[in-house]
């Protein structure tokens, strides 16, 4: 596939003469970054806060979203402030430039960069005055990373200004025009017409930093073109540039390039499907850094079955810092993989106890409890949630095992579930699990490791296909309200995120 003169010209050659900068920032995929890897020490993150009370303290939720080189995309976690107002954050990995998105109580979302070292200052009495968003008054960066955090939400914000509409413009984007890729090439021209008025009124700080994030956001949209449409590169060279951190923009460069390597590289080849096969192709075809990254992006959706295949492919990788960063993925899971070994061990029902949801195997302390179905239609699970759940406002979500934006939204409905509990309303939530590509064990460990309190039935995807069917419903998840005169709604709910305590008492009345 021949380059488009106008990408040439306009992006390429733009990232190259304006390449001098004042960071120093190494990108992982360097053949020689695991010897730079070597002298890396864990990130931290120091945050203090001033001028605070006892209660604020209290008061204050803070929570980060990590971003990661394989899946998930993202990892949330939730932190206290100690009694001095402080809190410290030390990263599992040594990896360049993480990304996290970092919520501090109703006060601060920002984006961090975390890569030596970072200090945060929170002044509350300036805060309680103005929000704020990215960077502003009340938030202070310091430390080694203190001047790179404060650029790269300036610029977070520059671009907000000055090319707002540039998510509107990718999402236009259509992977069937033919006129597709001249179409990117212009949206990016423009973007980095904004970067390069950003390096003048800030000097080219961080300029590699901005230039790895812009490539990374352009490649990951053209390959998922080429991927969507199957069509063959020249040389493999021509989808390769430079990742310098690990963010939002680089995860969706090394997912579409797996996508692609596989979807129409590997494929080309005709060899029987296996991630070690996959992986072998890899070494083939391209550099040994960007072959391990690659299969860090290889994902089973069952959690033992993912910590297998970590360590299946673990012989495989070539670079010191990706085997330290999958041997730090693997305890992780092992640790999971224990804390659901002991739930199950706990709770598990040694004779299983039939009811007219089905057959009940495992109820927990967290007040999860599974269910095999024995339905033999839709139809007739559904009249038996409305006989269990009688004048009770039944949440009914279908889901897979295999699907992320149903696992995506399960924080929500959990959250929904505790305020229901404390507001002590007849609220059911009742989960669906299709049969379709999973199976037994498979569901038993996501719900376990969820940690998911509610009803969970795991149902044959025929049965699950005719509940769907009924409702016109076209995908997972799918939601559906029983109400407690015993109708079901199937219009209310699109999405959980966006459903209330408040709109389901009204659905009570």
């Amino acid at each position: 596939m021949k380059i488009n003169l106008f990408y040439l010209l306009i992006f390429i050659i733009p990232l190259r003469t304006l390449g001098q900068t004042k960071s120093d920032d190494f990108p992982i995929t360097a053949p020689n970054y695991s010897q730079y890897s070597l002298k890396r020490s864990y990130p931290q993150i120091k945050g203090r806060v001033v001028n605070w009370s006892a209660n604020d303290l209290q008061e204050i939720k803070i929570k980060y979203s990590l971003v990661n080189i394989g899946n998930p995309m993202q990892s949330s976690y939730h932190i206290k402030l100690d009694q001095d107002g402080s809190f410290l954050i030390t990263l599992p990995d040594k990896l360049p430039n993480r990304q996290i998105w970092f919520t501090f109580g109703d006060y601060v979302y920002t984006c961090l960069y975390s890569d030596e070292y970072l200090e945060i200052t929170f002044d509350l009495d300036k805060l309680k005055k103005k929000l704020v968003y990215m960077t502003g008054d009340g938030l202070k960066f310091g430390g080694k990373d203190g001047d790179k955090n404060r650029i790269m939400n300036e610029y977070i914000l520059f671009n907000k200004r000055y090319n707002e509409n540039f998510s509107g413009k990718i999402s236009s984007l259509a992977t069937e025009d033919n006129d597709y890729i001249a179409k990117l090439d212009s949206i990016f021209a423009f973007q980095q017409q904004i970067n390069k008025k950003f390096y003048t009124e800030f000097s080219n700080t961080y300029q590699t930093l901005i230039d790895g994030e812009t490539k990374s956001s352009y490649y990951a949209k053209k390959l998922k073109y080429l991927f969507r449409n199957s069509i063959q590169v020249d040389t493999i060279s021509e989808l390769l540039t430079p990742v310098y951190s690990i963010s939002n923009d680089s995860h969706e460069y090394f997912q579409f390039l797996n996508y692609y390597m596989q979807g129409v590289g590997f494929k080309k080849t005709k060899k029987k499907f296996s991630f070690i096969n996959l992986a072998l192709y890899y070494d083939e075809v391209l550099p040994s850094f960007y072959a391990d990254l690659l299969k860090l992006q290889f994902e089973d959706r069952d959690i033992k079955e993912q910590c297998k295949l970590y360590k299946q492919l673990r012989p495989t990788l070539h670079t010191d810092w990706s085997k330290d960063y999958l041997d730090s993925q693997i305890k992780a899971l092992a640790r999971k993989i224990a804390q659901i070994d002991s739930i199950s061990a706990a709770s598990a029902i040694l004779q299983p106890k039939n009811s007219t949801l089905g057959k009940l195997i495992i109820k927990t302390g967290s007040g999860s409890s599974l269910y095999i179905d024995q339905h033999k239609s839709g139809e007739d699970l559904l009249k038996t949630l409305k006989a269990v759940f009688a004048e009770k406002l039944v949440i009914i979500d279908l889901w897979a095992t295999w699907c992320i934006p149903c696992i995506q939204a399960m924080p929500s409905s959990k959250k929904l579930h505790a305020e229901s509990q404390v507001a002590e309303l007849p609220i059911e939530f009742v989960y669906l699990c299709t049969s379709s590509g999973s199976n037994e064990q498979k569901w038993q460990n996501k719900v376990l490791e969820l940690n998911q309190p509610g009803t969970h039935i795991f149902v044959d995807s025929k049965v699950v296909t005719e509940i769907m069917n009924i409702f016109d419903k076209g995908g997972f998840p799918s939601y559906i309200l029983l109400t407690p005169r015993g109708q079901y709604d199937y219009k209310s709910i699109s999405s959980i995120q966006g459903l209330s305590l408040d709109l389901l008492k009204q659905k009570l009345l």
